[in-house]
């Protein structure tokens, strides 16, 4: 899904008056004057951000800048979204217009519609369904230490593991969605809050590319009408094929996230084929035992052959079919 836009869009019209900024040289000499951005409001009180930009001499503007994600402009939320950039865009500039009780002349309105303006931020993510929560935040514990791409080793910062944070091309980041629907600033607002959208999230990996201007300017898509619903989403694999991972990590299987958790560690080491008698306190053996025959495992019985059905690649699951919209 497009989960961020920045760029500049046909559109006619008086500044908007949002109040300026000024860079004043020591002698009191004004260097330069811009306008500041406004904050225009969406659905579930989302918002964008937008300035007017551009001139024709006769004191209007002539493009209307916005930066933001379109998708929770729109519906709220970015749980899910749309590929399609041009008609994403088109039903944000009249959502925008209609807030700041514009309208919009018709060459630009076409223009808009067509999709010929230039982008300078696109940010396209998908998500990927694991079994659980802990899979996830697990997925991303090992990426850290077992993946890189030509910008080097990722960097964690609160819970996102990001690869190429400080490139001005592009970079990836990566984190649990479950997760973010809990933190300050990313809730989703009241009126969905009681909706299927948090259950959904809850076991999502979510994979985020952003392009930036330089890197979209030389890959000729500086355009939004060379960005079509295919392109975007080969473009977005073309991106995630420069993460160099294929380590192992080990899945929760569905009983161990039923165990209670003083159980996992020993049902762990039983999976893993060891031999639980000598392993364990001759006591905590057999307390032990006796509380997996409620859940119908006896450790008695050693796994000769360890089970390595829940060890899976790193970079499977990003081979796997995203997510995609639920019913």
């Amino acid at each position: 899904m497009i989960d961020w836009i920045t760029a500049e869009l046909p559109l006619h019209h008086l500044p908007i008056r949002a109040g300026e900024i000024c860079s004043i040289l020591p002698d009191g000499e004004i260097e330069w004057v811009a306008p500041k951005r406004s904050t225009v409001r969406g659905s579930f009180e989302s918002s964008i951000q937008v300035k007017s930009v551009g001139g024709d001499g006769q004191g209007n503007a002539t493009h209307i800048w916005i930066s933001g994600n379109p998708s929770k402009f729109l519906q709220g939320h970015n749980v899910f979204g749309s590929d399609d950039i041009v008609p994403l865009v088109l039903d944000t500039y009249m959502k925008i217009l209609e807030f700041l009780e514009i309208s919009p002349p018709m060459p630009d309105y076409q223009l808009v519609k067509q999709g010929i303006y230039s982008l300078s931020r696109v940010d396209i993510n998908y998500s990927y369904q694991l079994p659980y929560r802990a899979d996830v935040l697990s997925w991303i514990r090992a990426a850290e230490y077992k993946s890189k791409t030509r910008h080097g080793r990722p960097q964690m910062k609160g819970g996102t593991l990001y690869w190429g944070k400080t490139s001005k091309r592009w970079s990836l980041k990566v984190y649990s969605k479950g997760e973010e629907l809990e933190v300050t600033g990313h809730r989703l607002p009241p009126q969905l809050e009681h909706t299927p959208l948090k259950k959904w999230s809850d076991n999502k990996l979510r994979l985020e590319l952003t392009l930036r201007s330089k890197e979209l300017i030389e890959l000729g898509l500086n355009e939004a009408r060379n960005l079509d619903v295919i392109t975007v989403s080969e473009l977005f694999n073309s991106y995630l094929g420069r993460l160099e991972m294929n380590e192992q990590i080990a899945l929760k299987t569905e009983e161990e996230m039923n165990l209670p958790q003083r159980l996992r560690s020993t049902y762990i080491l039983w999976k893993n084929g060891e031999d639980l008698r000598t392993t364990l306190p001759k006591a905590t053996f057999y307390r032990h035992r006796k509380a997996f025959l409620d859940y119908g495992i006896d450790i008695t019985l050693r796994q000769d052959s360890p089970d390595k059905s829940n060890v899976i690649a790193l970079i499977r699951v990003l081979e796997a079919k995203p997510a995609g919209i639920p019913d």
